[in-house]
């Protein structure tokens, strides 16, 4: 950056300019307007002369490569000044848009050859991958006359991933047994294979019949065996990123609450020790994983899902499960987040969901509308208003219908709002597994 006048410099000059039109009144006073404008060329010369190259200040970013979103972040901005003079600079990031707060202008001084260190809190609106942009440098000169600068590219990639809140919160809440505060419900035994894990004190809910007497008359309470389902099961996560997955509520969109979703049970499944897969599909497949369980699977899932984005193409439930037949027939329990319009469009689903159904578990997960569940229970108060409230009735009837349908073809249905959606999809898949259904 070449260097310009600061304000300093501009409200001299403006003075001495004003002061120029005295030699209309005063022609004698020319000489001392000449010299003071040729004292301050020669001294806004010299202090350009004497004031540090651009080159001379270096910058750099600190900042987590990867950062949940919706969690406030600290960016540390570094200024180094290679120089032997004292510089005021001013500092502003190169921040992508997705960060709220990362905006704004920093700065103070720098001493000669040395480095001063500005931080910002920010905020990632969304996850996803995004691109930092140059650190912008300003400073002013020795005596304040001149303003120089220079971009210094820090450009990097910065990943944002679904924030971690939620499954921090399970994990807190199932080391003191309190899941159901957050909707996860105890599930019963009912059959199957169960392996003993440990003894507890009995809660309401609990089966009588895991009752431990012997342990019951020691302890002095009532006592319950603990039991684990069976374990190494297998569960794949078939996330839709089709058209309807663009839908927005509260900020994030039905394909951001199936991700969370996803991500929650991915944990949930790996920490019992069962193994998980993964394949997210539009009107194509786009990415999948085979099924593992080792510590590693659970961030291979959170890598193919942090920057999945919905396109605007007709989601193909057919070609997903017949790619699925044709990677891994091995019988496991199918987690589909998913959602469909109305009965002609669910039509083709339910009938390859049945067909799945012969050889897997399936949980089907869908994700409600909100405007179509507010257009239903609107009082209409125009003749449009009743239209669109009849048809809104129209589509609900049809939606609990092909839900129905998929009950009835074996299928385990969630129908909860996006916001909603991950304590019934958990649920759902302790049913499974507790209930032997695999």
């Amino acid at each position: 950056m070449t260097a310009v006048p600061s304000r300093r410099l501009v409200a001299a000059a403006g003075a001495l300019a004003v002061g120029s039109l005295a030699v209309l009144v005063l022609p004698g006073a020319w000489p001392v307007l000449l010299c003071a404008n040729l004292a301050l060329v020669l001294v806004a010369a010299a202090d350009l002369a004497v004031t540090p190259r651009p080159s001379a200040l270096g910058a750099s970013r600190e900042v987590p490569e990867r950062v949940p979103a919706r969690e406030e972040q600290r960016v540390a901005l570094r200024v180094r000044n290679a120089s032997r003079v004292r510089l005021r600079v001013r500092v502003r990031d190169g921040a992508p848009g997705v960060l709220s707060g990362g905006d704004g202008e920093h700065g103070g001084p720098v001493a000669a050859r040395g480095e001063a260190v500005w931080e910002y809190a920010a905020v990632p609106a969304a996850r996803g991958r995004f691109q930092w942009g140059p650190i912008s440098l300003r400073y002013l000169s020795v005596l304040g006359l001149w303003e120089r600068g220079r971009e210094v590219p820090a450009g990097g990639e910065l990943r944002v991933y679904p924030s971690l809140a939620a499954l921090e919160r399970y994990h807190l809440l199932a080391k003191s047994d309190r899941l159901a505060a957050m909707g996860v419900r105890r599930v019963r035994t009912r059959g199957g294979s169960t392996d003993f894990e440990s003894l507890r004190e009995y809660a309401p809910g609990d089966d009588v019949r895991q009752l431990d007497w012997m342990a019951t008359a020691r302890r002095g309470l009532l006592i319950v065996r603990n039991r684990e389902a069976e374990r190494n099961q297998t569960v794949l996560l078939l996330v839709d990123c089709g058209r309807l997955m663009t839908a927005v509520e509260g900020g994030a969109s039905k394909l951001d609450h199936a991700v969370d979703a996803a991500l929650l049970l991915a944990h949930v499944a790996l920490a019992r020790g069962d193994r998980v897969g993964l394949c997210t599909f539009s009107g194509k497949v786009h990415s999948w994983l085979v099924p593992r369980g080792s510590a590693a699977q659970g961030k291979l899932i959170a890598d193919a899902l942090f920057d999945l984005r919905a396109d605007l193409t007709e989601s193909d439930h057919g070609r997903c499960l017949k790619f699925l037949a044709s990677r891994y027939p091995k019988r496991s329990l199918l987690v589909v987040l998913t959602d469909f319009l109305d009965a002609t469009t669910g039509a083709a689903m339910v009938a390859h969901l049945g067909l799945a159904a012969r050889r897997h578990v399936v949980l089907f997960a869908a994700l409600k509308d909100a405007f179509l569940e507010g257009a239903a229970r609107a009082v209409p108060a125009t003749e449009l208003a009743a239209f669109r409230k009849a048809a809104a009735v129209d589509l609900l009837r049809e939606r609990r219908e092909v839900l129905e349908r998929i009950r009835r073809s074996g299928g385990v249905v969630v129908d909860a709002e996006p916001g909603a959606i991950t304590p019934p999809v958990i649920n759902g898949y302790l049913e499974v597994m507790f209930g032997g259904l695999l």
